[in-house]
Protein backbone atom coordinates (compact mmCIF):
# COMPACT_ATOMS: atom_id res chain seq x y z
CA UNK A 1 0.00 0.00 0.00
CA UNK A 2 1.43 3.34 -1.03
CA UNK A 3 1.69 6.20 1.47
CA UNK A 4 1.40 8.78 -1.31
CA UNK A 5 -1.36 11.34 -0.94
CA UNK A 6 -3.64 11.46 -3.99
CA UNK A 7 -6.08 14.09 -2.78
CA UNK A 8 -7.23 15.84 0.35
CA UNK A 9 -10.74 16.58 1.57
CA UNK A 10 -12.16 17.58 4.94
CA UNK A 11 -14.74 15.14 6.25
CA UNK A 12 -16.96 14.87 9.31
CA UNK A 13 -16.55 12.32 12.09
CA UNK A 14 -19.49 10.19 10.81
CA UNK A 15 -17.81 10.03 7.40
CA UNK A 16 -14.52 8.99 9.02
CA UNK A 17 -16.45 6.32 10.92
CA UNK A 18 -17.72 4.85 7.65
CA UNK A 19 -14.22 4.97 6.13
CA UNK A 20 -12.72 3.27 9.20
CA UNK A 21 -15.36 0.53 9.15
CA UNK A 22 -14.49 -0.16 5.51
CA UNK A 23 -10.76 -0.21 6.32
CA UNK A 24 -11.36 -2.60 9.21
CA UNK A 25 -13.38 -4.95 6.97
CA UNK A 26 -10.70 -4.89 4.26
CA UNK A 27 -7.90 -5.60 6.74
CA UNK A 28 -9.87 -8.51 8.25
CA UNK A 29 -10.42 -9.95 4.76
CA UNK A 30 -6.69 -9.80 4.03
CA UNK A 31 -5.44 -11.08 7.39
CA UNK A 32 -7.96 -11.62 10.16
CA UNK A 33 -5.23 -12.09 12.78
CA UNK A 34 -3.40 -8.82 12.10
CA UNK A 35 -6.25 -6.34 12.60
CA UNK A 36 -5.95 -2.57 12.71
CA UNK A 37 -2.70 -0.80 13.56
CA UNK A 38 -2.47 0.98 16.90
CA UNK A 39 -3.20 4.37 15.29
CA UNK A 40 -6.10 2.94 13.28
CA UNK A 41 -7.55 1.30 16.39
CA UNK A 42 -7.40 4.59 18.33
CA UNK A 43 -9.07 6.41 15.44
CA UNK A 44 -11.73 3.69 15.10
CA UNK A 45 -12.57 3.86 18.80
CA UNK A 46 -12.66 7.67 18.75
CA UNK A 47 -15.07 7.96 15.82
CA UNK A 48 -17.35 5.29 17.28
CA UNK A 49 -17.49 7.18 20.55
CA UNK A 50 -17.94 10.70 19.19
CA UNK A 51 -20.01 10.35 16.01
CA UNK A 52 -23.26 12.22 16.72
CA UNK A 53 -25.05 11.19 13.51
CA UNK A 54 -25.13 8.32 11.08
CA UNK A 55 -23.10 8.94 7.93
CA UNK A 56 -26.15 9.42 5.66
CA UNK A 57 -27.70 11.95 8.06
CA UNK A 58 -24.38 13.78 8.31
CA UNK A 59 -24.19 14.07 4.53
CA UNK A 60 -27.79 15.35 4.32
CA UNK A 61 -27.11 17.94 7.02
CA UNK A 62 -23.86 19.05 5.35
CA UNK A 63 -25.60 19.40 1.99
CA UNK A 64 -28.45 21.32 3.62
CA UNK A 65 -26.09 23.72 5.42
CA UNK A 66 -23.87 24.38 2.42
CA UNK A 67 -26.64 24.70 -0.17
CA UNK A 68 -29.51 26.38 1.67
CA UNK A 69 -27.56 28.56 4.09
CA UNK A 70 -24.32 28.72 2.06
CA UNK A 71 -22.31 27.93 5.19
CA UNK A 72 -18.67 27.19 4.44
CA UNK A 73 -17.65 23.50 4.49
CA UNK A 74 -15.40 23.80 7.53
CA UNK A 75 -18.24 25.23 9.66
CA UNK A 76 -20.78 22.73 8.31
CA UNK A 77 -18.39 19.91 9.31
CA UNK A 78 -18.02 21.42 12.78
CA UNK A 79 -21.80 21.62 13.15
CA UNK A 80 -22.11 17.93 12.21
CA UNK A 81 -19.25 16.95 14.54
CA UNK A 82 -20.47 18.93 17.54
CA UNK A 83 -24.26 18.67 16.99
CA UNK A 84 -25.15 21.90 18.82
CA UNK A 85 -28.47 21.92 20.68
CA UNK A 86 -28.79 25.64 21.49
CA UNK A 87 -28.47 28.92 19.64
CA UNK A 88 -25.45 30.04 21.73
CA UNK A 89 -23.62 26.80 20.90
CA UNK A 90 -24.39 27.23 17.21
CA UNK A 91 -23.37 30.89 17.32
CA UNK A 92 -19.99 29.89 18.83
CA UNK A 93 -19.35 27.51 15.94
CA UNK A 94 -20.33 30.12 13.36
CA UNK A 95 -18.70 33.17 15.00
CA UNK A 96 -15.91 33.36 12.40
CA UNK A 97 -18.06 32.29 9.47
CA UNK A 98 -18.90 35.07 7.04
CA UNK A 99 -22.42 33.70 6.51
CA UNK A 100 -22.88 32.71 10.16
CA UNK A 101 -22.36 36.29 11.31
CA UNK A 102 -25.34 37.42 9.22
CA UNK A 103 -27.82 35.00 10.83
CA UNK A 104 -29.99 36.26 13.67
CA UNK A 105 -31.18 34.18 16.64
CA UNK A 106 -34.49 33.21 15.06
CA UNK A 107 -32.73 32.03 11.90
CA UNK A 108 -30.27 30.03 13.99
CA UNK A 109 -33.13 28.47 15.97
CA UNK A 110 -34.86 27.56 12.71
CA UNK A 111 -31.61 26.04 11.48
CA UNK A 112 -31.38 23.91 14.64
CA UNK A 113 -34.96 22.67 14.15
CA UNK A 114 -34.24 21.76 10.54
CA UNK A 115 -31.06 19.90 11.51
CA UNK A 116 -33.06 17.94 14.10
CA UNK A 117 -35.59 16.97 11.41
CA UNK A 118 -32.84 15.79 9.06
CA UNK A 119 -31.40 13.32 11.61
Amino acid sequence: MSGRKVSEKSVSIPEVKKIMEKVKEEIEEIDSEEGLSHFQEITYNYVNKFAKFEEKSAQKIMKFLTEKYEIEDVYAINIVNIAPKTVPELRMILEKSFIGKTLNDSQLQDLLYQIEELK
